[in-house]
């Protein structure tokens, strides 16, 4: 009885402080929950009342404070705050706002997005990498010949056309890539603006309606 006490002592004493560092780190993170919200709620409410008296500066830094994106500005927090669940929108928007162009009205304020590539750009990316990746592919599907080339060059002693059978296809993949990466860019940009143009719920048209 006495050893099992000991035991029982012992495990406690090994358990207990491992116990209190969970909930103290726990109870941590909901106080830091807590004050995260309250100064998100806080700065929305700035925005909403209106800072248009501040600084360009003063104003870009709190859009993306407040929708947590370095690369926000004001104005394009403000053109996606009267939508519904603007935080997903703007998360989607800067995946590819760098495929997108801003339409703006006379005072500068952003009315619509629109791409900036078109089904020609589409078209000679897809091709391009059609090209590049059967270019770039090559050498694997000739791979004995090719490697006979390497070393009948590197026994000359030209290495430069040694590294260049190595390098070029390297680089033809690379832009493989890059065209692919171009075009999925794209269709998740025509995806992005299909969905906002149709599901995206502007709430301040609905106010005026139910007046």
């Amino acid at each position: 009885m006495e050893t099992l006490l000991k035991i029982t002592g012992v495990i406690a004493a090994l358990v207990i402080p491992i116990v209190l560092c969970i909930l103290n780190n726990r109870i941590s993170k909901f106080k830091h929950s807590r004050e995260h919200q309250a100064e998100l709620l806080k700065l929305a409410a700035d925005f909403e009342n209106g800072i248009e008296s501040k600084s360009i500066l003063y104003r870009d830094r709190m859009a993306k404070h407040l929708f947590n994106n370095e690369y926000l500005t004001y104005e394009e927090a403000k053109f996606f705050s009267v939508y519904e669940n603007a935080d997903a929108w703007v998360q989607l928007y800067s995946k590819i706002r760098g495929l997108l162009k801003k339409e703006r009205d006379e005072s500068g304020k952003i009315i619509k997005l629109k791409p900036r590539y078109n089904a020609l750009k589409i078209i000679l990316a897809v091709v391009g990498y059609a090209i590049f990746c059967f270019i770039g592919l090559m050498p694997f599907i000739i791979i004995h010949k090719y490697t006979s080339w390497i070393q009948y060059y590197y026994e000359k002693g030209v290495l430069l056309n040694s590294i260049g059978f190595v390098v070029l296809p390297a680089l033809f993949l690379y832009l493989a890539y890059f065209c692919l990466n171009y075009a999925q860019k794209c269709a998740e940009c025509g995806i992005f603006l299909h969905d906002f143009e149709n599901e995206a719920f502007k709430q301040v048209e609905s106010t005026v309606e139910n007046m």
